[in-house]
């Protein structure tokens, strides 16, 4: 599998300056992205395209502010990447500070990113990161 952790690093990059034309631009434009963290229901289908991912940034924005992500291990699981970090963040409304383990299952097709997944534990992204494609 080609290298992708400079795409990667992008995403963390771009999450953290909430930046989401340098996060859509290491996805194809047909992309899914099935974030745990939405203003969406649960149970939601994901954001599609790259507009449906500059959604989800706006979505993001209005439950969080000060939120960032730190990426501190990557690794190749099959035909994924698997990616543990964790995020910090302060709830918009209420200042609840939040810090938790953060997970993001990456399926990358080409030269960039097709399907994505973020997980609230790392147990739960390397079981996903595991399970039959």
């Amino acid at each position: 599998m080609a290298d992708y952790r400079e795409q990667l690093e992008q995403l963390r990059d771009s999450y953290n300056d909430r930046d989401p034309d340098a996060w859509v631009a290491v996805w194809n434009a047909d992309a899914e992205w099935h974030p745990f963290l939405s203003a969406r229901e649960e149970g939601g289908l994901g954001y599609h395209g790259h507009n449906g991912m500059r959604a989800w940034f706006e979505d993001v924005d209005e439950m969080l502010e000060e939120s960032r992500v730190q990426l501190d291990e990557i690794r190749e699981v099959d035909d994924r990447l698997l990616v543990l970090g964790r995020m910090t963040a302060k709830r918009r409304g209420t200042g609840e500070a939040v810090d938790k383990e953060v997970g993001w299952v990456v399926e990358p097709r080409g030269e960039r990113f097709q399907r994505g997944w973020s997980y609230d534990s790392h147990a739960e992204a390397e079981r996903q990161a595991s399970a039959a494609s």
